[in-house]
């Protein structure tokens, strides 16, 4: 997508972080943008913010581990735009969970997997069929994590959550490729270094459905402050932040060339990647990789 100028995007997790930075940057380009998020005052905060700024921005409260919503909400996109050109399937949250993978609640591996997953399922499965039909190419995006490939997880839940992911919309690429679509899926890793966001805050959310101690106490890291103190702790200095808006300025370059894996990398992730495909071809390790 070279030109963003009357296209209409959807961003679920759209109130802060790269939803929102997205969101700011597309409709900066002249796109109409529907950003969705859980928690309603942010959202509201949001949409004024991004309308003030000049954009066509509009806002909807959507829970996307629910899969009526999930569809109901694209009803109302295709009702508002007429035609969907991008779907970005954002929101995430960070699963919580214990010190080990088996004592992690079951809870916190399925609040994971409903919104990490499902979520951008029931998208995939809502706006797919129509934008099929389009005559003009579309994009069908979803934000996964480097804890989904190599990186240090956040929880168990959530690298778990995020594997899964990567392996659904490599399938949905394979499948639209085959297939000779003008829909390109795009996957998103945001990066290069741990990004500004909410999102190790984001058992504020947490549905009531998943409720349990170790999930609402979150990973344990429940602010990019605390992560910068832990980090100091260890290994004597805080880590290098990417900002949203540098995040979303990439994929937007990305999209530009139809790319699918964006995955901006530091040479310590590319050793990481690396070294993982290796020892899978040479059926050795795991290796705990290195990234600070």
């Amino acid at each position: 997508m070279k030109d963003w100028n009357g296209k209409a995007a959807v961003i679920t997790g759209g109130a802060n972080g790269v939803g929102k930075a997205l969101a700011k940057r597309l409709a900066r380009e002249g796109a109409r943008v529907l950003i969705c998020d859980i928690e309603r005052s942010v959202l509201d905060v949001a949409v004024n913010e991004l309308c003030a700024a000049g954009g066509d921005v509009a806002g909807e409260q959507l829970d996307v581990s629910d899969r009526d919503a999930v569809f109901a909400m694209a009803d109302s996109a295709f009702a508002r735009f007429g035609t969907v050109d991008a779907v970005f399937n954002n929101a995430g949250v960070g699963g919580g969970g214990g010190m080990v993978p088996w004592a992690a609640p079951e809870q916190a591996y399925r609040w994971a997997m409903d919104v990490n997953y499902f979520g951008p399922l029931y998208g995939m499965q809502a706006f797919m069929p129509r934008m099929l039909e389009q005559p003009d190419g579309s994009i069908m995006a979803a934000t996964s994590s480097g804890a989904g490939l190599v990186f240090p997880p956040m929880s168990f839940a959530y690298s778990a959550s995020k594997a899964a992911l990567i392996a659904l919309w490599e399938m949905l690429a394979h499948t639209l490729h085959n297939m000779e679509s003008k829909v390109h899926a795009a996957l998103l890793f945001p990066g290069p270094h741990v990004v500004r966001t909410e999102l190790m805050n984001s058992q504020r959310n947490v549905q009531d459905r998943y409720a349990h101690p170790d999930v609402q106490a979150g990973s344990g890291v429940n602010s990019i402050d605390s992560l910068q103190q832990m980090m100091k702790a260890m290994i004597g200095k805080e880590v290098d932040l990417t900002e949203p808006e540098d995040f979303a300025d990439c994929v937007v370059d990305a999209l530009a060339r139809d790319v699918f894996w964006i995955l901006p990398l530091e040479s310590a992730a590319r050793d990481a990647l690396k070294l993982r495909i290796e020892e899978m071809l040479t059926q050795t390790g795991p290796t705990p990789p290195k990234m600070f």
